[in-house]
């Protein structure tokens, strides 16, 4: 009888769930989760790219759901459906850079160009979002470089988060094609 999940499919969903998972605990640094990592890792790996967008954004959805109507009740305190445009589509956009830039091979210079492609893709994306969608700033060229510009600190942390998480989640993966080959691809 054949599998009903595949070994490596299984262990790239059980991957980008439990980096999902992670942050719960994660949530006294501000910008300092696996979110970027979780659509670069699926980016990545998944055979079947439609994968790559539905795994990661899923994970980040559900763990959307349940933070924003526990913990960060009093910025929702009416029901999140956890579910931002400007966000989610930030995401996408990670999703497809870790597509992209992994298509040939996982290496140290595609990880690093990975990591911060997204990162500023992120930074860019989500933060045009919050001025288009905020009274906090004006609505032109010097009300987007403040919102911009208040988005700075937090770079470092998206990127040393993107960086760290994706390095336990594609060195993880790494080592365990190398020890169970069946988790491979065929080539």
């Amino acid at each position: 009888m054949k599998n009903v999940i595949n070994p490596r499919f299984g262990l790239i969903v059980g991957m980008i769930a439990l980096a999902a998972a992670s942050r719960f605990a994660l949530l006294n640094v501000p910008n300092f989760s696996p979110v970027g990592a979780m659509a670069l890792f699926g980016g990545a790996y998944f055979a079947k790219k439609y994968w790559a967008f539905i795994v990661p954004t899923l994970g980040l959805w559900m763990s959307n759901l349940v933070l924003n109507n526990t913990v960060y009740k009093a910025w929702f305190p009416e029901f999140s459906f956890g579910f931002d445009a400007w966000t989610f589509g930030s995401f996408a956009v990670m999703v497809a850079i870790g597509i992209v830039i992994f298509m040939k091979k996982v290496n140290t210079v595609n990880f690093l160009s990975a990591n911060l492609l997204g990162t500023v893709a992120f930074f860019l994306i989500s933060n045009f979002g919050v001025w288009m969608g905020s009274k906090m700033y004006t609505h032109d060229m010097n009300g987007l470089l403040e919102c911009y510009a208040l988005g700075l600190p937090f770079v470092k942390n998206t990127l040393l988060s993107n960086l760290l998480f994706s390095g336990i989640m594609f060195g993880a993966f790494e080592l365990a094609q190398r020890r169970f080959p069946t988790l491979s691809l065929a080539k």
